[in-house]
């Protein structure tokens, strides 16, 4: 796969190389994107007054899930911290495998 940016050099990735038949998938978001949902998840916690959660795989998906792990942490310190901070909650990130395991021992609501 072949990404081309705007004015600047082309980079090659190789997915995998496939010996017989297979399937591939490429993924994108833009920050922007990534950003508004942030933010609006993080609204939504605040007026319900809950905690948020972000889980994801990004020991796996090391670059795109973890742009969205420092996009939300971004997000979270410049516009979110302190006013979760005063209403006693709380935003925070964990592996996905960590977030099912916390999820099943939880009271649930």
């Amino acid at each position: 796969m072949v990404f081309v940016p705007e004015g600047d050099t082309p980079t090659e990735c190789n997915v995998h190389d496939f010996k017989g038949p297979g399937v591939a998938i490429a993924m994108y978001n833009v920050d922007e994107s990534i950003r508004a949902f942030a933010d609006s998840s993080m609204s939504m916690a605040f007026s319900k007054k809950w905690p948020l959660y972000l889980s994801s795989k990004n020991t796996i998906l090391k670059k795109y899930d973890g742009r969205f792990k420092d996009i939300f942490e971004e997000v979270y310190v410049e516009k979110w911290k302190q006013k979760f901070e005063e209403n006693s909650i709380w935003y925070e990130h964990r592996l996905i495998d960590d977030m099912v395991a916390y999820a099943l021992k939880s009271e649930g609501g």
